[in-house]
């Protein structure tokens, strides 16, 4: 995946001016020399002011990327205008459809690896006075959905049953050696924590069909959305964020095992922006930012082998070499799961540049405005794109979250899709506008072959 790309280290690039392409043009980021496509016109396809990745751990690409889906909000869409999953070719970059689902949340839903018509999610409705939370498959060319899994009629005595059943936040499901596809679910119907939606939580097997209930003394029945526990990569049990130590210098999770057993505690904040991910040796991994560790343990990508608790930092404060805390507004993705060694990683930062306050001539940036990759097996950075959105910036007056950086890796992690407001089209003054239409673009990395 890094042939092409350069590892520049510490090496503040260049911020030039790039206008926004149109739609379906393709340009060359003047600093990094990589392709850019435009692939949306939210405002003319949709009368939307977004059409976005969903998220970076959300997986956008089918399994043989010939489809990828974009989410069209609601929250944006303007009079007369279009919301919902809408559906790409994955080689054209075409529209093709909205297709008919409602997961849990914007994010949860999830391609089959084999099949590359099939996507999972679980579907919320009421048919009368009746409710149901049903795990279904759709397939995306026919439209045909198949009911799998009926949650409310088997949940434990004494749960209620008026829904939803969802993850807590969308990470990629577990897959185990057997191919048997592990959730980390909760269902609904209890009263608020912490200001959160509230859920009764467990594991499930979708193949077996089997519940599972998590170790009491380490994860308490009743979680916020947040603390909901989450599968490992590798299918072999969940990771069980410890809800009194978030956003804290000792935030901590726990490992339980494909039993619901505690395994052991590892030193990483999954309050923060995280995925899982899976190094060569096929261990389990968390990766993401964490800004609230002692001195030396933040940074941008912070590793921890959740087989052994043993904790990297390839992109902060005591790298090598050491970037420093990290940037703000920092996402990261390791969606590529057929490549799951490597991270994507989009940071908000100071859309004046680095170590700048206001508009400031020939700006350059280390870490701000940018896209890299990182490899957890050589543990080298590769910075290969400024993806120029400015609306989601910490010191706006009113930020547009959509407008945020959800970094986005193909299947084979060849290409990224990521959204912006390109409020940065010429850097030396940048645009910030909450209100600004936000599409999405994709970089084909020097590693992608066009068929």
């Amino acid at each position: 995946m890094s042939a092409g790309l350069q590892n520049y280290g510490l090496k503040r690039m260049p911020y030039s001016k790039l206008a926004k392409p149109a739609k379906g043009q393709t340009v060359l980021d003047p600093d990094f020399g990589t392709r850019i496509t435009r692939i949306t016109d939210c405002v003319s396809d949709f009368k939307n002011l977004c059409a976005a990745p969903a998220y970076p751990t959300a997986m956008a690409w089918n399994s043989d990327e010939t489809r990828f889906i974009l989410y069209v909000p609601g929250s944006t869409m303007q009079s007369g205008g279009q919301q919902g999953w809408a559906m790409y070719n994955g080689t054209t970059y075409a529209f093709i459809k909205f297709i008919d689902i409602n997961p849990g949340d914007v994010e949860q839903f999830y391609w089959d690896h084999q099949d590359p018509a099939t996507l999972y999610y679980i579907d919320n409705h009421s048919v009368g006075s009746t409710m149901h939370a049903d795990l279904t498959a759709i397939n995306v060319e026919t439209g045909v959905k198949t009911v799998e899994y009926s949650f409310l009629d088997n949940l434990p005595a004494g749960w209620p049953r008026t829904g939803p059943v969802r993850c807590g936040y969308p990470f990629a499901l577990g897959i185990n050696a057997k191919g048997e596809r592990i959730w980390g679910l909760g269902a609904g119907g209890i009263p608020n924590i912490n200001g959160q939606l509230a859920l009764n939580v467990f594991g499930f097997n979708q193949t077996t069909k089997q519940m599972v209930f998590y170790d009491t003394q380490y994860v308490a029945q009743g979680q916020a959305r947040g603390t909901t526990p989450f599968p490992l990569l590798s299918g072999q049990g969940w990771v069980a964020p410890d809800p009194a130590s978030q956003n804290s210098q000792t935030g901590r999770v726990f490992i339980l095992d494909i039993n619901g057993k505690y395994v052991r505690t590892v030193n990483f904040d999954a309050y923060e922006h995280c995925d899982t991910a899976m190094n060569a040796a096929g261990h389990d991994m968390l990766v993401g930012s964490q800004f609230n560790r002692p001195t030396g343990g933040n940074g941008n990508v912070i590793v921890a082998d959740l087989n052994t608790g043993a904790i990297q930092n390839l992109v902060g404060e005591s790298s090598s070499p050491a970037f420093g805390y990290p940037t703000t507004g920092s996402l990261t993705g390791s969606t590529a799961w057929q490549n799951p060694m490597w991270i994507a990683t989009g940071m908000t930062g100071d859309i004046y540049g680095t170590d700048n306050s206001g508009p400031t001539a020939n700006p350059t940036t280390l870490l701000d405005q940018e896209i890299m990759l990182t490899s957890l097996t050589s543990g080298l950075t590769y910075r290969f794109a400024h993806h120029r959105s400015t609306g989601n910036y910490s010191n706006a007056p009113q930020s547009n979250y959509w407008a945020q950086t959800n970094v986005t890796l193909s299947t084979s992690g060849t290409r990224v899709l990521f959204q912006s407001d390109w409020g940065n089209g010429d850097p030396s003054n940048p645009v910030l506008n909450p209100d600004a239409a936000v599409d999405t673009y994709v970089i084909e990395l020097p590693s992608y072959k066009r068929a």
